[in-house]
């Protein structure tokens, strides 16, 4: 907790933001992550300051997603459709393996989690989570924007079984 403080206090923000709102491209790749890795890494790390986060270093983090004319919402929106479709993707693709199968047991099941894993479903939990602690903090324009980028794309707000 102490260390998210710290990470406000020293403009932690200034560098974490332009990360998240662009991935580095393939020129860039010194660190060795992929642009999947690097989105998981840097939400996970938004995530964190907004569990741990109170008072005004809170409040810090959340104009970020005010700022520009909500340019940070409509990144996170575009995040949560890309990986919402691969979630899609995957799980038609399970669900066509099942209907192959006579039993499903444990193992069968634990590969299914981990193939769904793979495409992006923890990265999808915590955008969901960035969203909706965003989207709940008191900033009703920021819920505003979420439900209307989403309607443009045919989506909503509904919570799924994901």
């Amino acid at each position: 907790i102490n260390c998210c403080a710290k990470f406000i206090d020293v403009y932690g923000l200034r560098s974490l933001f332009p990360c998240f709102m662009k991935t580095p491209g393939k020129k860039a790749k010194r660190g060795g992550f992929s642009e999947q890795e690097w989105v998981e890494h840097v939400t996970s790390i938004i995530s964190h300051l907004l569990r741990n986060l109170s008072g005004s270093q809170l409040q810090r983090l959340m104009n970020k997603f005010v700022e520009d004319d909500h340019l940070k919402v409509d990144r996170l929106v575009e995040l949560h459709l890309f990986y919402l479709n691969r979630a899609k993707i995957v799980d038609r693709e399970i669900m066509e393996e099942k209907s192959q199968l006579d039993q499903i047991d444990e193992e069968k099941d634990n590969e299914f989690y981990m193939k769904r894993l793979d495409a992006g479903l923890f990265t999808l939990q915590r955008l969901n989570y960035i969203m909706l602690s965003i989207g709940t903090a008191g900033i009703s324009t920021v819920l505003d924007r979420v439900r209307q980028l989403l309607n443009l794309k045919g989506e909503n707000l509904e919570l799924s079984e994901r």
